[in-house]
């Protein structure tokens, strides 16, 4: 049913500015041309990198003192460190662990924080205290963590040469790469740096009745370059140097320590020095397939390439390979062979080709759809809208500093079928009212002016959803926000380019009037109809392939799509209206029938009521997991090796050698390298695939079944942590015990561990407080020190000195400086017995035996202390397979309910299960701020409180759909899927608006309330359909092809099919209920109002 009058109707606002356009299309040319040339610019230059870059609020101070146990870490410079900055502004929470040698502090500031200030602010805090710490220990050293320094490559450089050799080719080469435009710095790990030992002999020095400090002071004294100023000789300005710093071994074996008899005592005389190599106390070794031979590795020197804030991943990447493949036998000997461990280019190549696929075939799914709907040419039209939003989102990305990467491009292909609608529902309007027997270019104003409100509230509603998403706080807000920013770019540029533009296009390019459109034989149209089905299987085939090849899913969705198109081509009539479709009047005949009876709405409402009470219930029923982020299949995992306390270095060698003699059968590593030294007990493994594409397995998939090779490895502790695209979550399994009594705590952390173990799916289980190291606990006995006129600092420093060496001062040597060092030798002490035979200095001179001031006591020290908000902390840990972090906690609280946890101690929630908790609250929030936005662009575009909650009636309806979706295609209901169940708020309603803002518009012009409600389904019931299949199109590549963000593609597609289905039915009847309470509300005023008045 036609409406005569509506060519007659006012020109609102955006109707305006659509003529304008249209009475002028040569304007709208010059902008095409604009946004080709400024949109291409953007997109080239726009940094590649794999995820968004995290401004992290976290500073990290690390302290470093060489020889300290856990314990004196603790008490001497982490306690001290952490009651300083606990007064600063703005912290979140204080962390610290301290471990052997290393007290390492992290500060979480709130979001937003100006970390660079804060630094600052630590830095001035600590130069106050520098006197409270330990003499010996290096100072702090402040910096800010950041997700973006990872590194971005990794190369092993190994040859035939020894480890000082290997380590200055390496500086040679790490001072190259850091030329290259883009990179920050270079680090290198592993060789050997020369050193200088002097050993002294402590017979000889007695009988010059010489000390340790004689021989330092001598040293330091007499290498020095010591400036005397200037001075005017002959005319001429001469700069005065006393020149005394040693450069050749000699020197220092010369240097006069004393002179007895008027004969110099030279050092040579009372030690040995020798040009030698620091103590081995960590390397690396790589194996590299077709390089290595088969069960070898080799010494390696590690590089880790950093770069700039916010800079490029793939440019660097690539002028690196090229300085490495140019430079070998120039820069580097030809013989030592670099090998590149992680190219993150690679990585974010594919990454970024994968993406694009999905979005490349999305878009082919868009024009297929729009092909079977609305007919070539106007499938093209409306599909210059696309090409044309994405290349105004590109400028508006690049100039907001953004990044090209896969959650930025999952954004666009989120938004890809979106794009369309607008110029979907004004292209059908105007093709609508070409139909009557109107010119194109009078339709084209006329349509467009009398749908452009409702287009406009559509596209703020959207954007409205996703607003608060891009205000979500936190890390996980962070990286997730770059989502709704570019999405509301997209669907923002897709309502003005389909307000001015579509409507030139469609006056421009479509006949001038329907009649004139040209007539073709039967046997030409029978050719067309022909090629029309084969183009869109050729289309679906090519858009649903799976890494180029053909999988079965791809011939049935191309035989769908291809069936489709062949019924709209041979076995509908030619010229029929959408509302004489045989769907459209079974729909029809439904909502007669519905629509005639109350009893008949309030039953469909209560069964729909029903079906979304009972999607809810999925997840406490545990049909519908919880599980933060997806599994990601990466080209790289890390296995983490710890054996018992107190191994050596060699002997934690052996078990990663018999970790790598599993990893030469793996045909899908293609290289590793193994670090061993962080501790002596500890060592790691960083395993890099082949290409996805070269293997059938995924990385977690390889992983696992390493893991079940070597977790019965005996005598360690072997876990492996993959690679995860996200913000950093910590472990699915973190159980934090907190107290001061370590006892207690280790006690019921033993407990709980078990508690976890018993749980089916977990693995990996451990407390941070296990594997404590041997240690010797020192006991100065203070009295006889202080006879000595000795301290126990005093004892301390000179026991750690004889056993650890002290720097006396640098030997340069072309251009290099080698630390100069006062040593033991290390064969002197091979048992508890050598340690005692060591003598200690008096305050005059004296040495006297150690046993005299002190005793020795073996002892089981602490491998770590953790503190958290400065209380001591302890972890249970562990991961999780077959099973959610979600559903470990649960049966976990269950077991303890009973559990009686000791005074002072309490129990808290952390790792993947705080973060999940905290998005998720977050998320809520954000689903609640987007209802209530949509609902005031609502009120204020219909003018009425009541019709919004009409319309927002089709969000529980999406629930529906997102709940039924991912339990139907097994994925877990996570961070991805929760935006998507926020996002359908401002894309579910859609549908909605259209067909409310129809139905009020025949309402006004004269329908009864029923035949409005049947005449708005009848005509919109195609567009609706065709906005939600071209949304859905663009996301199924997405949802089909790609496991990681598969999740978000099939919440969106199955809570729109959801929607879009229910919202046809159950918006009617809600729209007739409510209209109708309405009307009799108002008769029985009106009734009242006229018995007062009679």
């Amino acid at each position: 049913m036609s409406n005569k009058n509506e060519i007659n109707d006012k020109i609102n606002i955006l109707g305006q500015i659509s003529n304008f356009f249209v009475e002028r299309y040569r304007v709208v040319y010059l902008i095409l041309i604009g946004l080709l040339l400024l949109g291409g610019t953007a997109y080239i230059g726009l940094p590649r990198e794999r995820a968004p870059e995290i401004e992290l609020p976290y500073v990290n101070i690390m302290t470093t003192y060489v020889g300290a146990s856990p314990n004196e870490i603790e008490n001497l410079i982490t306690d001290e460190i952490e009651t300083k900055i606990n007064g600063l502004e703005d912290i979140k929470e204080i962390t610290s662990t301290s471990q052997n040698s290393v007290s390492s502090i992290t500060i979480e500031y709130e979001i937003g924080t100006d970390v660079d200030k804060k630094i600052q602010d630590i830095n001035n805090e600590i130069s106050k205290m520098k006197s409270e710490l330990p003499e010996d220990s290096d100072d702090p050293i402040v910096r800010k963590y950041d997700i973006g320094k990872s590194p971005i490559m990794k190369l092993n450089i190994s040859g035939d040469y020894d480890l000082v050799t290997l380590k200055n080719i390496a500086e040679d080469i790490k001072d190259e790469i850091e030329k290259i435009d883009g990179i920050q710095e270079v680090d290198l790990t592993g060789g050997l740096d020369r050193e200088i030992h002097i050993y002294i002999d402590e017979g000889k020095l007695k009988t010059y009745n010489l000390t340790t400090g004689d021989i330092k002071n001598a040293i330091s004294s007499s290498n020095v370059d010591f400036p005397g100023g200037d001075i005017e000789l002959d005319d001429t300005n001469y700069n005065i140097r006393t020149v005394g710093s040693f450069e050749e071994i000699e020197e220092i074996e010369n240097t006069v320590i004393m002179t007895k008899d008027n004969v110099p005592v030279k050092l040579k005389d009372v030690a040995e020095v020798k040009d030698t190599f620091e103590d081995v106390e960590s390397y690396a070794q790589m194996f590299e397939r077709g390089m290595s031979d088969e069960n070898e590795t080799t010494n390696t020197i590690k590089l880790s390439v950093k770069r700039e804030d916010d800079g490029d991943i793939i440019g660097p990447c690539n002028e690196i390979i090229a300085l490495i493949e140019g430079g070998k036998g120039i820069l580097y000997p030809s013989d030592v062979f670099v090998s590149v461990a992680n190219n993150q280019a690679v990585d974010v190549q594919d990454s970024l080709n994968d993406v694009v696929s999905n979005a490349v075939s999305g878009l082919l799914v868009v024009i297929i759809v729009l092909f079977l709907f609305i007919g070539l040419r106007e499938s093209i039209i409306v599909s210059f809208v696309i090409p044309l939003s994405l290349l105004c989102s590109f400028i508006l990305m690049k100039n907001t500093d953004m990044t090209f990467n896969g959650v930025s491009v999952l954004a666009l292909i989120l938004a890809l079928g979106m794009l369309v609608d607008n110029a979907i529902v004004i292209m059908e309007n105007i093709d609508r009212i070409r139909d009557e027997g109107y010119d194109v270019k009078t339709a084209s104003k006329v349509a467009t002016n009398q749908v452009a409100p409702a287009v406009m509230a559509s596209t703020l509603t959207t954007m409205a959803a996703f607003l608060p998403m891009a205000m979500m706080g936190g890390i996980m807000g962070q990286f997730m926000k770059v989502i709704p920013i570019v999405v509301m770019f997209s669907i923002g540029s897709s309502f003005i380019v389909s307000l001015v533009i579509t409507p030139v296009l469609c006056s421009k390019l479509l006949s001038k009037y329907k009649k004139d459109e040209k007539k073709v034989s039967p046997k030409i149209k029978k050719l067309n109809n022909i090629l029309a089905v084969v183009f869109v299987f050729i289309l679906s085939m090519y858009a649903f392939s799976i890494d180029g090849k053909i999988a079965i899913i791809t011939v049935v969705l191309a035989i769908i799509f291809a069936g489709a198109m062949f019924i709209k081509r041979f076995k509908m009539k030619e010229n029929t209206s959408h509302e004489d479709m045989a769907v459209i009047k079974k729909y029809s005949k439904f909502m007669d029938s519905v629509l005639s009876s109350k009893k008949k709405r309030i039953l469909v409402l209560a069964c729909a009521f029903g079906v979304f009470v009972a999607s809810l219930s999925t997840i406490p029923m545990g049909l519908l997991k919880i599980k933060l982020l997806p599994d990601t299949d990466s080209t790289t995992f890390t296995i983490k090796i710890e054996t018992p306390p107190g191994y050596l270095l060699e002997e934690t060698g052996e078990v990663v050698k018999t970790v790598e003699d599993l990893l030469y059968k793996y045909e899908e590593v293609d290289n590793f390298v193994s670090s061993l030294g962080s501790d002596s007990n500890k060592a790691e493994i960083d395993v890099n695939l082949v290409e996805s594409d070269e293997r059938e397995r995924t990385s977690n998939e390889i992983a696992a079944q390493v893991r079940n090779e070597i977790i019965d490895i005996p005598g360690a502790k072997i876990t492996i942590e993959k690679q995860q695209n996200g913000p950093p979550t910590g472990k699915p399994i973190s159980i934090e015990l907190r107290g001061d009594d370590l006892d207690s705590i280790e006690k019921v952390a033993s407990d709980f561990k078990n508690i976890v173990e018993n749980i089916k799916g977990t693995q990996e289980v451990f407390t941070t407080l296990e594997g404590g190291r041997p240690e010797l606990q020192i006991e100065v006995n203070k009295e006889k020190a202080a006879t000595l006129g000795l301290s126990v600092t005093d004892v301390s420093m000179q026991i750690r000195n004889t056993i650890q060496g002290i720097k006396v001062s640098e030997l340069k040597q072309n251009n290099e400086e080698t630390d100069i060092l006062i040593k033991n030798y290390k064969d002197e002490f091979k048992t508890l017995r050598d340690l005692e035979k060591i003598y200690i200095t008096s305050n005059k001179g004296e040495k006297v035996p150690f046993t005299t001031v002190a005793s020795i006591k073996e002892d089981i020290g602490l491998s770590k202390i953790e503190h958290d908000d400065l209380d001591r902390i302890v972890t249970v840990e562990g991961e999780v397979e077959g099973i959610t972090s979600g559903e470990v906690i649960r049966q976990f609280k269950k077991e303890i309910t009973d559990y009686p946890l000791p005074k002072g101690v309490t129990v808290s929630y952390g790792g993947e299960t705080q973060e999940t908790q905290e998005s998720f609250t977050e998320l809520a929030i954000d689903l609640v701020i987007a209802v209530l936005l949509v609902f005031i662009i609502l009120a204020v575009q219909f003018n009425s409180l009541s019709q919004p909650l009409v319309i927002l009636a089709s969000v529980p309806l999406a629930v529906i759909g997102v709940m039924m979706g991912l339990i139907i295609t097994n994925n877990n209901f996570g961070m991805y899927g929760f935006m998507g169940l926020v996002s359908l708020v401002g894309i579910a309603v859609n549908d909605a608006i259209v067909l409310v803002d129809y139905t009020n518009y025949l309402r006004n012009s004269g329908h009864s309330l029923v035949d409005a409600i049947r005449e708005a389904g009848k005509t919109r019931f195609m567009p609706v359909f065709a906005t939600s299949i071209t949304t859905i199109g663009g996301i199924l590549p997405l949802a089909i092809k790609n496991a990681e963000y598969g999740e978000m593609g099939y919440a969106l597609i199955f809570g729109l099919v959801a929607s879009t289905v229910l919202t046809l039915v159950i918006i009617p009847i809600v729209y007739s209920l409510l209209e109708e309470f309405k009307l009799y509300r108002s008769n029985k005023k009106k009734g009242r109002v006229e018995n007062e008045e009679a």
